[in-house]
């Protein structure tokens, strides 16, 4: 994936559905904008990579429905921090910090960032769901 330090093409009508903040990134098509500059660590890098086949050859489209339909925001999502959580737990060995991390994950899907359309517990329940093995 080519990183850009920018916002995506659709930041505004992104921003008039989501309250933003400053650590936020986007993909969109092969591209994953990070206008923080932040460095994207593996796990997060799986994360991201999932959206871009997500979204295969129509980003707009794909971006469309994620704006403005909850549940398929929270599935596109589902598989993402799946991913994400997965990546995680081969680098790290403590059930500790897993734990940790899974209720981080949890507590962002859970959040104001994505509508607040799933409760944590649920989050916390799906993420790890297909992550067991």
């Amino acid at each position: 994936m080519k990183i850009v330090h920018a916002y995506p093409p659709n930041i505004d009508e992104i921003r008039a559905v989501f309250e933003l903040n400053d650590r936020v990134i986007f993909t969109y098509g092969q591209t994953l904008y990070v206008p923080s500059g932040a460095t994207i660590d593996e796990p997060l890098m799986r994360h991201e990579e999932t959206h871009a086949k997500q979204q295969g050859d129509d980003p707009a489209g794909w971006w469309s429905k994620y704006l403005t339909d909850a549940n398929f925001r929270v599935g596109q999502e589902l598989q993402a921090y799946r991913r994400q959580y997965k990546a995680y737990k081969r680098m790290v060995g403590s059930p500790m910090l897993r734990r940790q991390y899974l209720t981080e994950l949890a507590l962002v899907l859970s959040g104001k960032i994505y509508g607040e359309a799933i409760s944590t517990r649920t989050a916390y329940k799906k993420i790890r769901q297909t992550s067991l093995a």
